[in-house]
């Protein structure tokens, strides 16, 4: 009998449990993705940002911190990049190597040149 009860106990024990780890679970999940997300985002700052400084009319403004702003962003891509893997790696999945240029799918249509934006 007192066999029967621990293993009730036990049973209820996971069951109880196992919720409360797909939630957890599902949000760190949620949250990988807003982060791929938000790598992206940063990689078309740097492009625009090198681009803009590139150009002929930029603001003195511009030309005095833009640099030191990519260079912050482009150090925040590593930073944001190993934030992934540990991510990935905490959901059990494999890591993407690295998450870099081409992975967004359709970059190359996007031009800078044609002045799109």
């Amino acid at each position: 009998m007192k066999i029967q009860t621990w293993l009730g106990a036990i049973l209820l024990a996971l069951l109880a449990t196992n919720p409360v780890w797909a939630q957890s679970g599902g949000h760190a999940s949620v949250s990988l993705g807003h982060g791929e997300e938000g790598y992206l985002h940063l990689q078309e700052m740097v492009k625009h940002l090198e681009f803009s400084l590139k150009m002929q009319d930029a603001s003195e403004e511009l030309k005095t911190h833009g640099p030191k702003s990519l260079q912050h962003a482009k150090e925040a891509l590593k930073h944001y990049n190993e934030a992934l893997k540990h991510g990935s790696e905490a959901l059990g999945r494999q890591p993407r190597e690295p998450m870099a240029e081409g992975s967004g799918g359709g970059e190359e249509s996007h031009s800078h040149e044609e002045g799109s934006h």
